[in-house]
């Protein structure tokens, strides 16, 4: 693999360099013969890194990712960890809640909210728009996106005790979504990275939205023309 000299604050890459210790053999994906960028996992030749600029914003985002979501070509978590500045990444367990994402979700700097379809969500967790910094005391929104299969984001929502009282945002959205990679996050028909790029477009952050779409978009052509 070729590494990108744009590698950016990404924490999903570090994430995933940092499972790398742990395995005891290599994730093939499918296609795993194909030369590829070790940062965005495309193509040498299709390489989407440096693509759009890494740029603040008045959110955070903290991806909780599956067991090897994060070796996975098709995963879209990663470029949201590309285009915001502030991202956190870990990788899911049921019970054990490593110690810097109890910081992470305990921190005075952040509200954490998790994304998620509303579906058999206690009324009182329930929320329809991200709030204003002002509304939470100072503290800015962080949001928990569970990635992996929508069975796998449903997994994660039931079985994690540490996530029981957080507040749920659900994005609605009436266009279909333009994955076509895999089984999409949630019932909307829309990946991860169309459900963050929705949710910056109603915050207001519209060239957050614009570059997270148009990375989208050229990462999922570069991405079906190697599957194939």
């Amino acid at each position: 693999m070729k590494s990108s000299p744009s590698f950016k604050n990404n924490s999903v890459r570090v994430l995933r360099d940092y499972q790398r210790q742990f395995s005891t053999r290599e994730f093939k994906a499918r296609g795993y013969l194909l030369k590829r960028c070790e940062s965005c996992l495309l193509a040498e030749t299709r390489c989407v890194c440096g693509l759009v600029p890494q740029l603040d914003s008045t959110l955070g985002v903290c991806m909780l990712m599956y067991h090897a979501e994060y070796y996975k070509p098709s995963n879209t978590g990663q470029l949201i960890c590309d285009v915001i500045k502030d991202n956190f990444a870990y990788r899911w367990q049921r019970t054990e809640l490593e110690s810097e994402l109890e910081q992470l979700l305990t921190s005075k700097l952040w509200y954490p909210i998790i994304v998620f379809p509303h579906d058999n969500v206690e009324v009182e967790r329930q929320i329809q728009q991200v709030p204003e910094k002002l509304e939470l005391g100072g503290k800015r929104p962080l949001l928990v996106f569970l990635d992996g299969t929508w069975r796998q984001a449903k997994k994660m929502f039931v079985k994690s005790p540490y996530l029981a009282k957080l507040p749920v945002l659900q994005v609605s959205h009436k266009a279909k979504g333009d994955y076509q990679l895999r089984e999409a996050y949630h019932d909307h028909h829309l990946s991860t990275v169309e459900v963050a790029a929705e949710i910056f477009r109603q915050v207001g952050e519209l060239t957050m939205a614009e570059n997270l779409t148009h990375l989208f978009q050229v990462f999922r052509d570069n991405y079906k023309e190697f599957k194939r």
